[in-house]
Formats: C-alpha cells, structure tokens, sequence
C-alpha cells in the first residue's frame, strides 16, 4: 500500500444556518421563511470548523495515535478516512482497503447470526466468501463467541459484541485500521489481546489510526502520535514525546477527570498511594478527630532528578482542593522513594473522598516538565470517631453534615459593652460633630 496522505483537511459545519452546503430541498427552502421567520436580534448562522488545514503523512506499518480533549476533532477526521463524511476542503490520498470501528456493531444486523454477520460484513468490504470461510474459525476464536456463533447478535451483550466487531475487522485483511475509542467498552484481559494483535499487524505492513483517552496504550502501541486541540493540529511527532506535552497542557489547564494519564514515562514511575496512621499503618477509614497521612511511593529511574508531589481531593464528582509541594525538590539518587502529606485532625466531614496522586518530574538543569499520575483514585471513608461521640452530636448533625469539609477552626469572642450604651456613645458622638460644625 502507499503512504496515507492527509493534504489540508478541513470540516466545516453551519451553525443555526441548518446544512453546511446550502443544499436544502426546494420545497424545505420555499416553506422555510413560511414556518419561522427568526427575529431581528437572533444570532446569525455562523461558521464552525471541526478541522481546519490538518496535514500528515503515515508510511504503512505505522501505528499513528491520535489524542486530544473531547471536541478537537479526532472522530470527525476518522470519518471522513473511512469516507463515512465528505470534507469541506482539502484532501485523502491513498490506497488499499479501509476497515473502521467508530461505532460499537455498526455495520451489523442484529436479527443476524454472527456466522452470517460475518460474511456480510465482508462483502460490503469487497473480501472474497472463500477467502472469509478460512478463517471463519479464526475469527469466531479470538472473539470467544465460538459457542454463540447461530445465536443471533440482539441477544449479545456489549462485549461480545465488541469482541466480533474486532476479530472480524482485524480479519478482512485491511490496508487501513480506524479505531475510535472501540475498545474502551471491552475487559481488560481482551483489550491486551486486542492491543499486542495491532502490533503484530503493524509489523506485516497494517497502518492503524488509534484514539485514544489512555495514555498509557497509546504509549505503548503508537510509532507516533498526532494530538489535535480545537481542530488543528497541535504536536505530532514521537508518541512518548507528545502524550509528555499534551499532559503538561492538560495539567496547566486542570485535570477534568477525561483523560486516563501514565503512571511511569522516561523518568519516574508512581506506583500507589495510601492514607497512613503516624506509626505507618495502612488505613482506609479516618476518624474526624485523627492525625494521618497520604503517603506516595515512587519510584526514579535515574539519578539527579528534580520532583514534586500533589494530590487532587474530590468528593461527589468535585475537585475541592489540589495540595502541592511549594517546591520541586532534588532526587540526587535513582530508586525507591515515599512522600509524606499530613492530614491534620478535624478538617475533613462525614463522608466518602478520593485522592488523584500526581508527579511532576524534570532533569536537573532542563525546563521541561513531565508528568505521572495514577488512574484509579485512592478512595477513603471519614467517620465520626465512635458511637458516644455521634450519640453527643446528633442535635448538630445537620449543620456538620452541609458542607465538604468541617474544619475545626478556633473562635474569638469580645465583649462590646450593651446596646443601650453603645447608642449613648453614638449619640454623644454625633452630637460633638454638630458641636464642632
């Protein structure tokens, strides 16, 4: 197969304009102004371009990643690959056999057999019957549906879907893979299969396009990386190299809880987070009244490194606060390494939190930052220190309960004398100023 060229793509959607062509039916556009005539102050349509001037190159074998936040356009370029949508400008060129999962069983009957699935799905992709009876036993193997191949799909779950949506597509001998997110849905133990069979591929000559929200696959299986923000393209080069630059802008901006980050790159590698007593135990509850700890265990790979430490702390879908090091602190020396938050005592409520662990990590005398960060929360319950205790504030427990936090902070109270005298006061004041006027 040639290169996969992609010469200034752009996608451009009317917004409150209705089609992006104007090519609406004559009867629709002679009853239109009939219908709804919009008023003088409403917005005017306006254009909105998904992708603007988007250029690359792949060489076949290349495993190409593509990222970036919710909105910058990764699907609608895989559409318009797998010609699912036409461009408003520039061009495709290439050759070869195009398979695309953009959608979860698109392309399938549900009233089908996955045996009869599979063949027409081939057929609309121009493979031969025999070519697909061979490795019908194949496909049906490496999905784990076997059992299940004259059962028809309606009576499928989501994974087994999943599983024959991939088998066959990885099976039709494609040219071109178009993967979007397909298989965030499938279990773990699948996704590994699924990942290392795209490097088998890749290395006979199987050009993939990946999306991905996990860093940490697309680090693992992309030649290269293409990370697109708000339809043009951002960075493109080295997938280790890219996924480092577009976590730094996406840690700058925020963490918003979309993109699954790494935890180990070139320098470091973060490997857990515990809520620990002052002796060092392991923890998963706090009481209200009790000292602790967040403690970090990491791991420098080499030596002379600069880090810092912070932790997110969420309860019920929020972010309430992002504790950091003031500083980044020197490593002098590569391996096993703890960091120690104190969690003072009377500061957290009554309930369920989560902590994100983060690394920020740069060799000593460069600017450049990295980050690492775990992708599953540490989950942690606070409670009231015991039964008396709760049995004492059960009058107040209204007021304590109604926020995220209940700090214990400490009050001060002054005598300011009474009211009466207080108005005797303002009233022998005033009337010095009147005095003095």
């Amino acid at each position: 197969m040639n290169r996969l060229i992609v010469d200034g793509l752009g996608k451009r959607y009317r917004l409150g304009g209705g089609s992006d062509d104007g090519r609406l039916p004559a009867l629709l556009r002679r009853w239109t102004p009939v219908v709804r005539r919009p008023s003088d102050d409403e917005e005017k349509p306006r254009d909105f371009w998904a992708l603007k001037d988007v250029s690359f190159t792949v060489d076949p074998g290349t495993v190409l990643g593509v990222i970036g936040p919710n909105g910058a356009g990764k699907t609608t370029l895989l559409k318009i690959l797998a010609r699912v949508i036409t461009p408003s400008e520039g061009r495709v060129v290439g050759s070869g056999r195009v398979v695309s999962l953009l959608e979860l069983g698109a392309g399938f009957d549900p009233d089908l057999t996955a045996h009869d699935n599979i063949f027409l799905n081939a057929a609309m992709l121009g493979v031969p019957r025999a070519t697909v009876a061979k490795r019908l036993d194949e496909i049906l193997q490496f999905a784990e549906i076997d059992k299940f191949a004259e059962m028809p799909l309606k009576h499928y779950s989501s994974g087994m879907y999943l599983r024959l949506a991939f088998s066959a597509a990885i099976n039709m001998d494609p040219s071109v893979l178009l993967a979007d997110e397909i298989l965030a849905v499938g279990d773990q133990a699948f996704q590994e299969r699924c990942l290392d069979r795209v490097k088998q591929e890749a290395e006979r000559g199987l050009t993939v396009l990946f999306v991905s929200h996990d860093m940490q696959a697309i680090v693992r299986v992309c030649n290269r990386t293409l990370w697109l923000n708000a339809g043009r393209i951002a960075h493109v080069g080295d997938s280790e190299e890219t996924v480092a630059e577009y976590q730094n802008s996406v840690w700058d901006r925020g963490l918003n809880g979309g993109e699954h980050g790494r935890n180990a790159n070139r320098f470091a590698v973060l490997h857990d987070v515990a809520i620990v007593t002052e002796d060092g135990r392991e923890i998963r509850g706090v009481q209200t009244d009790q000292l602790s700890y967040l403690r970090m265990r990491f791991e420098m790979l080499e030596n002379h490194l600069l880090a810092r430490a912070a932790y997110d702390v969420r309860s019920r879908g929020q972010l309430l606060f992002r504790a950091a090091d003031h500083q980044l602190r020197y490593f002098r020396h590569a391996g096993m390494w703890e960091a120690h938050m104190r969690l003072p005592a009377h500061f957290f409520n009554e309930m369920t939190y989560s902590v994100l662990p983060s690394l920020t990590v740069a060799r000593e005398g460069e600017g450049r930052r990295q980050y690492v960060l775990l992708t599953e929360p540490l989950s942690f319950i606070v409670c009231a220190p015991d039964a008396d205790a709760m049995e004492a504030r059960r009058g107040e427990k209204s007021v304590c309960a109604s926020g995220f936090l209940a700090p214990l902070f400490r009050w001060k109270f002054q005598w300011l004398g009474t009211r009466e005298a207080g108005e005797q006061a303002q009233q022998a004041e005033g009337e010095s100023d009147v005095t003095r006027a």
